[in-house]
């Protein structure tokens, strides 16, 4: 899978995926390419302090889990902004490497920058090769 990066001098900037997901993209490898891009310094892009909170969150999402909007907002302290969350994960341009596809709708699955193709794609390969499939936990 050709997965471009953007750096910012030594800082990860943005990572651009192909439109489609491969047909050949294992667990595994997706795996791997995680680690890979959570051990690299990341530019976040300069936003509100709520989004910062938001990509902080879904950093801590582990691998295999999910949580809603609504999850998510209550652990950062909004519990009222559930929209406002899928705004922060639509306008986050460190794809994977702040993983918002873990980030789901109460009713479903809710959007993904790259589409919803992708979306169930990395769920559920994250699904198979996860050793535990349960929901994130609050940050303490």
């Amino acid at each position: 899978m050709k997965v471009e990066l953007t750096y910012a001098g030594d800082r990860l900037k943005a990572v651009k995926l192909p439109q489609r997901p491969p047909a050949d993209l294992t667990s595994d490898a997706l795996r791997h390419l995680l680690g890979e891009l959570a051990a690299l310094p990341l530019q976040i892009p300069k936003a509100s302090p709520f989004r910062q909170r938001v990509w902080e969150a879904i950093r801590r999402i582990p691998f295999g889990a999910t949580v809603t909007y609504r999850e998510l907002a209550v652990q950062i302290g909004h519990p009222q902004a559930a929209r406002a969350v899928g705004s922060a994960c639509a306008a986050n341009r460190l794809l994977l490497a702040v993983p918002c596809h873990r980030v789901v709708a109460s009713r479903g699955l809710g959007g993904f920058a790259l589409g919803l193709e992708w979306k169930r794609k990395l769920l559920a390969l994250e699904t198979t090769g996860a050793t535990t499939t349960t929901r994130a936990s609050a940050p303490r």
